[in-house]
């Protein structure tokens, strides 16, 4: 598109004659142009161009989010505070931003009529899923609780009009509930209602979605239920271990979190018991005070905004509290039965602590098995994580009421259960067999997308299951019964996801079960490398490399001889194949061998996500080549996303917080992503310099000062560049030259855990690999948390 410069003198005339011509235009195919401009372009043709301002505000104000920040107060008695973010007394959730964005939706209905995605988020990360998550309570009542606030959301509510989607992360309880309440109320102002709701880490507490109706209904079709507490209350019996658990709360007592980037940060949170007799903490009363004096300052900083809220007359609708949280969640899906197509129900907690019976959730679970979805296509119930999580004893797909369940809903083509919970490790009825065996055979012409999980094992899985104990015993029985019984049967699977501690021979045979399916997509994560051990017996290789660093572990040795014998081998299953499950790791080609005979010629996606036992990155002990070297079979794929060990030790000691700060630093603080580099051909040579050379300095002050060694290092081998070249030469000769020679390439994503200090996260590092092994592009590293691939996961997510 060329722009004409011109003088000011026709500028005007200008903007009259083009008006015609933007609304000859159907309005679909002008934001599909608008939508290939940049946000600054956009920002700049809408303060230029009086007839492009109202579909250049369309795409700038498509996706809104709501966002608290941290504030820090240094004025009078607040400067002799200390604390972990330096001197000044915090406000770790100032609601200024939020409001900034509701007055604008409020006063300009023709903006907020542009808004069709809405997002509400604490501007903290989110709790980590193994420690952070079991301790805390989401009713924090001192978040955005002032009722000036909920005026102005209210206001909002009635001009955002166009809204589909609402996803709630994190969110403030209060903000929750407003949102659920204004939004899902069928009596609000609206041209299409809310079809997208993503509700994690929040609380349901008092969320009221009768609006004075008990047939009220919705037009919900995906719902995304996600880390989020089916008892959303605590008392002092309440704890996590040995720990009390707590809330966030502004101007309470600081607790250490997880904060996703290998380190920890602090924020303010209220007890629910003393956690030691030496901490004192406010009380109420004390924080109430606190609370009321930020929201003074807020508002103080807000005179127009305050201005308009008291001329404005607002009337909040008034809600009936709810005290059960999970009453909500259930009206919730009950309200949702004529159009729901997706639920997902990931890593509920399904009880709050170790002593906590299972009668709640059980009432759940028959409540919602009693429900029908007659355009269910959808349905993933997720609980790897964490023993909070777990399904209550005694829930099986493929039995009682959720047989019934499963029964009449023949049209599921995604779906996520536990692997042990398809069936019971008991004989039942020959009726009952014979009904379970009917919904397996339509789920065999029905089911894509096939995700199974079982509990993590923390020191990684092992080779097989050779328990002894009854309870593990039981939960073999079961995860066979469904290799056995349900895997074979299924035709159409595309995607396959196994998570958790799986033993590697059950998630062979589960391969080897769907031969019939033309997989294109396949995800296997756990603790260990799913593949193989390229670490020896117990990490010995490892230990030897890294002295101390490799940690405990129970990895079981690989059988050299038949690795390194057979990985080669033809990869062609036999023409009339016919699946019998066999167990055990004996003699054998590796893990990959076996998937590539089954579904080389189909997979575009493989992910082999587990870090004990990885590839170390540029120090390949010798098993690793032969137990990836299948990965040249398979001619399609496209995303490649593999664990590789990153070895951090200096001078005896690790150095993973320097690393990851110097990746930090490299970001544009400007940028709401990494840009992504076209690397040169090949790393630029070093300069060599013949052994003994020694620089001619006959003044002694001009010698260069000691070099700082670890300096260089992390330059040379752990900055973004070298590090791509290093994954780079390590994965690019085992990727098929045909699957290289597209002019996309490969895309590979190299994924580390780094951290100290039991602070350990994931970093991942996507690369390009075209052919001649060449290195195309490269972004990152980056945690999940990272702002731009954070955002991209949440749009893209599948099923939603």
């Amino acid at each position: 598109m060329t722009i004409e410069r011109r003088s000011s003198s026709s500028a005007a005339p200008l903007l009259d004659h083009e008006t015609p011509l933007s609304t000859s235009l159907p309005e679909e195919l002008l934001q599909l142009i608008l939508s290939f401009v940049a946000a600054s372009g956009l920002k700049n043709l809408a303060l230029v161009s009086k007839c492009a301002y109202r579909q250049a505000v369309g795409p700038l104000w498509r996706d809104v989010c709501l966002m608290d920040t941290f504030r820090l107060y240094t004025d009078g008695e607040r400067a002799k505070v200390y604390g972990d973010r330096g001197q000044g007394e915090p406000d770790e959730h100032d609601d200024t931003p939020i409001i900034q964005k509701l007055y604008i939706l409020a006063k300009n209905p023709f903006l907020a009529s542009k808004v069709q995605v809405l997002t509400h988020r604490c501007h903290l990360p989110t709790p980590s899923i193994f420690f952070d998550l079991p301790r805390l309570f989401f009713h924090g009542d001192n978040l955005s609780h002032d009722e000036r606030v909920h005026k102005l959301l209210h206001l909002a509510i009635q001009n955002m009009v166009n809204v589909h989607t609402l996803r709630v992360i994190f969110g403030h309880w209060h903000l929750t509930r407003s949102l659920l309440q204004g939004f899902l109320n069928p009596h609000r102002p609206r041209c299409i209602p809310i079809r997208k709701l993503w509700l994690e880490s929040c609380a349901l507490k008092d969320v009221d979605l009768k609006f004075g109706s008990e047939s009220t209904v919705n037009n919900l079709e995906s719902l995304r239920i996600r880390r989020l507490r089916i008892k959303d209350d605590y008392d002092e019996n309440t704890r996590f271990g040995h720990f009390p658990v707590f809330k966030l709360s502004r101007g309470a007592t600081p607790v250490k979190f997880n904060n996703g980037m290998g380190d920890w940060y602090y924020t303010t949170t209220e007890f629910n018991v003393v956690p030691r007799p030496s901490l004192h903490l406010l009380s109420k009363e004390e924080i109430t005070a606190k609370v009321g004096e930020f929201d003074a300052t807020i508002w103080q900083d807000l005179p127009d905004i305050q201005e308009y809220i008291s001329k404005t007359h607002v009337e909040v609708p008034v809600y009936q509290r709810q005290d059960i949280s999970h009453m909500s969640l259930l009206h919730l899906l009950s309200a949702s039965t004529f159009t729901l197509t997706k639920l997902n129900l990931d890593w509920l907690l399904w009880r709050s602590s170790d002593q906590e019976s299972d009668n709640q959730s059980l009432f759940i679970i028959d409540s919602l098995a009693a429900l029908r979805f007659p355009h269910l296509r959808a349905f993933q119930v997720r609980n790897a994580v964490e023993d909070h999580t777990r399904l209550p004893n005694g829930i099986y797909l493929l039995e009682s009421t959720l047989l019934d369940f499963m029964e009449a809903h023949p049209k599921i083509k995604c779906l996520a259960w536990p692997l042990d919970r398809f069936y019971s490790h008991s004989n039942h009825a020959p009726w009952s067999l014979a009904r379970a065996r009917r919904v397996v055979a339509n789920l065999g012409i029905t089911l894509e997308d096939l995700r199974l999980d079982t509990y993590y094992e923390g020191d990684g899985e092992p080779l097989t299951d050779d328990s002894i104990d009854s309870y593990e015993e039981q939960a073999k029985s079961r995860r066979r019964r469904f290799i056995s019984e349900f895997a074979p049967q299924m035709t159409k699977v595309k995607t396959l996801k196994l998570e958790g501690g799986i033993p590697r021979d059950e998630k062979r045979e589960i391969v080897r079960a769907l031969h019939r399916c033309s997989l294109e997509r396949m995800v296997l994560i756990g603790v260990s490398f799913p593949v193989g051990n390229t670490w020896g017996h117990k990490g010995e290789r490892l230990d030897e490399m890294e002295g101390s660093e490799g940690g405990p572990n129970n990895l079981e040795e690989e059988d050299h001889v038949s690795v390194f014998s057979q990985c080669a081998s033809p990869t062609d299953a036999p023409p009339a194949f016919e699946f019998e499950p066999s167990y055990g790791w004996g003699p054998s080609p590796p893990f990959l061998h076996t998937i590539a005979m089954h579904h080389a010629s189909t997979i575009t996606e493989l992910k082999l996500c587990g870090y004990l036992g990885s590839p170390i990155l540029s120090h390949w002990t010798p098993i690793t080549r032969p137990l990836l070297c299948p990965l040249l079979r398979f001619d399609n794929l496209r995303q490649l996303v593999i664990s590789q060990w990153l070895l951090t030790a200096f001078e005896g000691e690790r150095r993973d917080t320097s690393i990851i700060q110097s990746w930090l630093d490299v970001r544009s603080p400007a940028s709401t992503a990494l840009v992504v580099v076209t690397p040169p051909a090949s790393p630029t040579p070093l300069t060599v310099v013949a052994p003994g050379t020694m620089p001619d300095l006959p003044n002694p002050a001009a010698r260069p000062q000691p070099i700082n060694q670890w300096s260089v290092l992390l330059k040379t081998h752990f900055s973004p560049s070298a590090l791509a070249y290093r994954v780079a030469e390590d994965i690019a000769p085992y990727l098929s030259p045909v699957a290289k020679e597209r002019e996309e390439g490969v895309r590979v994503r190299a994924s580390f855990c780094l951290g100290q200090d039991r602070a350990h996260d994931i970093f991942d590092l996507d690369i390009r690999i075209g052919r001649n092994n060449r290195l195309l592009e490269f972004v990152g590293p980056r945690e999940e948390g990272e702002k731009g691939r954070w955002w991209d996961k949440l749009e893209n997510r599948r099923w939603f």
